[in-house]
């Protein structure tokens, strides 16, 4: 790694933004004017520039798409009331990126790519960040394996890119009784969520128990069959929280009314107004771009 990068900035001359409207749009399917891209070879970083959102020239052999080399995670940029941008908890995202390249055998992204460019990358598209309530931009870090050879090993080149989205999978919440249970991550298979841990640190100042801990179908339909309960709800990047109306097991369902819930809707809300500014940030979880 070099503990410094230059960063090459090259911008678009026309944006695509004068041509879409914010308010309406899918997610995942519109992407702002610019990408960050910089690759690794030799042992270093290198070539890092921040440039028009445009195609990548591929190799068919490239060893990513034979082996799946390849990482990435999901990140949120969000407006205050004043117009200026913030980005929830990246350097969480920045430290579980480079863990999950320690376990793919990756080499790790320093710092000034991935904080220093995604900042400089979000501060040039500020302009797609919606200013409107519970509106973000979504961001996109990831890495895969450039290798042009067909043979199952780590490579030894690599390309990072940053896209940033236009706004999976997810953890799960249960409200049994005064208390808030989430699968626990020390089986290895439940993602560390950031937005998981933002929800435990909100639940926690409202006043519930949190227990991360194993949790089988049989207690959850044992709460559901005697009234305890109360809520399920996921969490994750994209959609913050999403309740949950309907499980299934076996023949047996567990239907839910969502319309007369409290406790999701309002760690929602509480998040939201984090992220947009009209809640105190006692955490520190926005990064100012």
């Amino acid at each position: 790694m070099l503990a410094t990068i230059d960063m090459t900035v090259n911008k678009v001359e026309h944006s695509k933004l004068k041509d879409i409207n914010l308010e309406n749009l899918p997610f995942g399917k519109f992407f702002t004017d610019h990408m960050l891209e910089a690759d690794y070879e030799n042992g270093e970083w290198k070539n890092a520039e921040i440039k028009p959102y445009q195609p990548l020239l591929l190799s068919p052999s490239l060893a990513a798409l034979h082996y799946g080399q390849s990482i990435f995670e999901g990140i949120k940029a969000y407006k205050n009331a004043d117009g200026e941008a913030f980005i929830f908890r990246p350097y969480d995202n920045f430290k579980r990126f480079n863990i999950s390249a320690e376990r793919m055998a990756m080499p790790q992204v320093p710092e000034d790519i991935f904080m220093e460019g995604m900042k400089q990358l979000v501060a040039l598209d500020k302009a797609w960040i919606p200013q409107i309530a519970d509106h973000s931009l979504y961001i996109r870090p990831f890495m895969f394996s450039a290798d042009e050879v067909i043979g199952v090993r780590p490579s030894e080149t690599y390309k990072f890119l940053n896209i940033v989205q236009e706004a999976g999978t997810m953890n799960v919440f249960f409200i049994i009784g005064d208390k808030a249970i989430t699968p626990d991550l020390n089986a290895g298979t439940i993602l560390g969520g950031v937005t998981r841990d933002s929800t435990i640190t909100l639940l926690k100042e409202a006043g519930f128990t949190v227990e991360e801990r194993p949790l089988s179908i049989d207690e959850i339909i044992d709460a559901y069959k005697s009234g305890l309960l109360y809520e399920v709800f996921g969490t994750g990047t994209a959609a913050t929280i999403t309740m949950i109306r309907e499980l299934r097991y076996k023949d047996f369902v567990m239907n839910f009314d969502t319309d007369k819930w409290q406790t999701a809707p309002t760690i929602k809300k509480w998040l939201t107004d984090i992220r947009e500014g009209r809640r105190e940030d006692k955490y520190g979880w926005m990064v100012k771009v």
